[in-house]
Parts: C-alpha cells; sequence; structure tokens
C-alpha cells in the first residue's frame, strides 16, 4: 500500500488596525443622523407653519365673506323697512278713503230700487254702493280708523328705529373690520402656535382687496343720488303688490250715451316713492253720469251729475307728513369699480369681481426645532455640518384666500345668472395659489433681512 502524504498548510492569520476606519462609519453615520434630524425638524416646522398661513388666510376670507353677506342680510332687512312703509301710507289712505265713501255714498240711493248704480246698469258697483250704504260699515270704518292711524304711527316709529339700528350695524363692521381682522389673524397663528414658540403675522398683507380693489375700497357707503339703485330695487319689491301700486278699478254702463243715461263709477289709488325723501298714498272715488244733449251745432254726451264719494291721502316724509320718514336710507354696496366687473365685460380680466387676500407669516430661526434654534440637540464641532441657514435667518410662508359670489347651490329660475351684489348673502371664500406678484414681493421681503 502505497500512503500518500498532504500537506497541510494553515493560512496566514490577517493582521492590521479597524478602528480608524470605524471612526469614519462612526463620524459619517453621526453626521448623516444629525442631517435627518435637522432635515425632518426642517420639514415639520415648515408644513405646520404653510398650515398656519392656510389657516390664517382663510380666516381672513371668512371675515371677508361674512361681512359681505352681512351687508347683505341687512340691506334686505332694510328693504323690507322701506316696504312697510309704502304699505303703511297704502293701508291708513284707503282706510280714510273707505270712511269717506261710506259717509258720501248715500245721494247715489244704493239700497233702493231705483238708485243711479241700478238705473246707469253699472252692475260691478252696485255691490260696492250697497255695502258702503249700510250704516253699520260707516260706524265699524269710523271706529277703525283712529286705531289703525295710532297704530301706522307706532309702526312708522317703530320701522325708522329699526333702519337707523341697521345702518348703524353696517357701519360698525366697516371701521372695525380692519382692527378685528388684525386681531383675528394673530389669534389664529398664535393658537396654531400654542406653548410652541413666536410666530409673527406680517401687519400689511401682500395683497388686500378689502382695501384696494382696482383703485379704491372693495365695497363703499352710498349716499345721495348714489341711493338710485337702492331706490330703483325697493320701488320694483313695493310695487309687486298690487294693492301698493294699482288700486284703482272702474265701472261704467254698457251702452252708449246716445241710447240712454251712462254711469260711471271710478276709483283712483296708488301708492309712490316721490324723489328720495317722501312715499304718498292717494284714493279717490267718483260717480258720475252722463247723457246725450242734442243741439244745433254742438250736440255730445254731457255730464249732468257728479258724485265724489272719497278722496284720502297719506304721505311720510321728513316734515311736513302723516308719518316721518328719513328716506330712502344710505347703505353699503359693492364699489362702482366692482360693480363693472360683470360677465359682458370686454376686458377678460374684469368679469367677476374676485376679493383676494394674501399674508406672509414669518418664524425667526431661533424658535424652530433645529439644532440651530430650540432643539436640545446641538452638534459641535465637525459634526455641525448642516446648520439650516435660511435667508433673514427665518423661515416665511404665503397663502392667499379669495372671497366670490356664487349661488349655484340655490340657481335662480331659468338659469339666469346673477351678478355679484350686496343684496343676496351668496359670498363664499376659498383658497388659492399664490399669484407671481405675491410671491415675488414675499422673497423680496425674505431677502430684506440679509
Amino acid at each position: 500500500m502505497t500512503l500518500i502524504h498532504r500537506d497541510f498548510v494553515l493560512p496566514a492569520r490577517q493582521r492590521g488596525q479597524a478602528l480608524i476606519y470605524g471612526i469614519f462609519i462612526l463620524f459619517g453615520a453621526l453626521a448623516a443622523t444629525f442631517f435627518l434630524f435637522n432635515t425632518g425638524q426642517l420639514s415639520a416646522e415648515k408644513t405646520k407653519l404653510v398650515n398656519t398661513a392656510d389657516a390664517v388666510a382663510y380666516s381672513a376670507g371668512v371675515m371677508h365673506a361674512r361681512a359681505l353677506n352681512f351687508d347683505a342680510y341687512t340691506n334686505r332687512a332694510l328693504l323690507a323697512n322701506e316696504t312697510t312703509m309704502a304699505q303703511l301710507v297704502s293701508i291708513t289712505s284707503w282706510i280714510k278713503y273707505s270712511r269717506q265713501h261710506s259717509q258720501r255714498v248715500l245721494p247715489l240711493l244704493c239700497n233702493t230700487y231705483y238708485s243711479i248704480p241700478i238705473i246707469t246698469a253699472t252692475i260691478k258697483y252696485e255691490p260696492l254702493c250697497l255695502l258702503m250704504a249700510y250704516q253699520g260699515v260707516s260706524a265699524v270704518l269710523s271706529q277703525v280708523e283712529p286705531w289703525v292711524n295710532q297704530g301706522a304711527n307706532v309702526l312708522a316709529i317703530a320701522t325708522e328705529a329699526a333702519k337707523a339700528e341697521l345702518k348703524l350695524a353696517q357701519f360698525t363692521v366697516y371701521a372695525d373690520m380692519l382692527v378685528a381682522r388684525n386681531q383675528t389673524l394673530r389669534d389664529v397663528a398664535n393658537a396654531n402656535y400654542k406653548d410652541d414658540g413666536t410666530i409673527s403675522v406680517d401687519t400689511i398683507p401682500l395683497t388686500d382687496n378689502w382695501t384696494l380693489f382696482d383703485g379704491g375700497p372693495f365695497i363703499s357707503n352710498h349716499t345721495g343720488n348714489q341711493r338710485a339703485r337702492f331706490r330703483a330695487l325697493e320701488v320694483n319689491i313695493v310695487n309687486k303688490d298690487e294693492f301698493v301700486r294699482n288700486r284703482s278699478w272702474t265701472d261704467d254702463s254698457p251702452w252708449p250715451c246716445i241710447v240712454l243715461p251712462i254711469g260711471h263709477a271710478e276709483h283712483r289709488g296708488s301708492t309712490v316713492l316721490q324723489g328720495y325723501d317722501s312715499w304718498r298714498a292717494t284714493d279717490d272715488a267718483s260717480f258720475s253720469v252722463r247723457k246725450w244733449r242734442w243741439s244745433l251745432f254742438n250736440s255730445g254726451c254731457r255730464q249732468i251729475g257728479s258724485y265724489a264719494l272719497g278722496n284720502a291721502a297719506k304721505t311720510a316724509k321728513s316734515s311736513g307728513g302723516d308719518y316721518y320718514y328719513s328716506g330712502v336710507p344710505n347703505f353699503y354696496e359693492l364699489s362702482d369699480k366692482a360693480l363693472g366687473y360683470t360677465p359682458d365685460n370686454p376686458d377678460v380680466n374684469k368679469r367677476e369681481p374676485l376679493l383676494r387676500f394674501a399674508i406672509r407669516l414669518t418664524r425667526d430661526k431661533g424658535q424652530q426645532k433645529i439644532s440651530a434654534g430650540r432643539s436640545e440637540i446641538k452638534p459641535a464641532g465637525r459634526l455641525d455640518l448642516y446648520g439650516g441657514n435660511q435667508a433673514g435667518n427665518k423661515m416665511a410662508a404665503v397663502s392667499t384666500s379669495e372671497v366670490y359670489f356664487d349661488r349655484s347651490y340655490s340657481p335662480r329660475a331659468g338659469g339666469r345668472k346673477e351678478l355679484a351684489s350686496l343684496f343676496n348673502p351668496f359670498w363664499q371664500v376659498h383658497l388659492v395659489p399664490n399669484t407671481a406678484a405675491v410671491t415675488t414681493a414675499a422673497l423680496v421681503l425674505q431677502g430684506a433681512g440679509n
């Protein structure tokens, strides 16, 4: 047997120092850890600041929308008071006329077989004539009229007091808006950073259409002849009440005058707004009889009898009227420039009045939870590789809110588009992207501290 011997050679033992390499690895890991820490903290700070800026801008937009809707509600209330005044003078004038009619109708002999309305075949008027001739009606109207007048006087005073309060409320909201808005912006920002350092809100917004919209304020107080818009709407609403607009009627005999005598019963009644400062209601009734008169040169139908059945008028004005009326009220409405923003405007940028508000928030570097700020982890020496340098030593965020008019959730009949105004409370708010001009302005401000 042949034995084969195999030599077993042990490998040489590896020798050297790994400590130096380990130190480099450890240093890199620590640097990466601090880098990730600072990056995470910086991202969290930025996210929170952006969210806070959105909340602040949206809060300002909500204030704007609520102020506009408040003006719309109060303008509607003012219109309701104006309508009340028109109805008040209409009713009191009609009551006065009715009482006179019941007292003056006796010569028509309505309750006899040969009464004038029956003879002249004024069939529609005869029932009214018979009612007015009834003595009980005259007695009731005579007793009711003083009470109606007294109640109308109290109602007129209450209406004017309500108008004064509504106008004061509008003025207060407008006058206090800027102060209240600035306080709200600070309160919202501070609430988002409660127990987390301080936050700053710029005193002057980057965009503020509430105070500056196309060269002037977004809304304005309309006085004097500027009340024409309110007056036109007021008259339009009042005239929808047929009793106020036109309570006239007539009744005539059905045959021509040349055949038999004819009768003509007529009541003329209406209420109008004279200028800006006076409501006037009038009611007048009469009955006339005409008969054909033959003459060689001038034959024709001639009046042979006329009966005045009532002549009443009531006025509401600042002085000398039956009731006190301060006139068409001053009111807050979109400015003339804003009202010019309509869908048919040839300028595509002026087809919808949009109220934008852009605000900038800043947070000093020393308040941020990064290693160069308030963080308790502060690497030193060679580990301080990432300081998170910021322009002006502060972090900034900008947000823009936009208030717009839209009643899509309650569309008008026929799909008609309603123009923006302060007579309907359909103002809403949302956040929108910052414009290039706003971004540029923010960058300029951010670099001003360097």
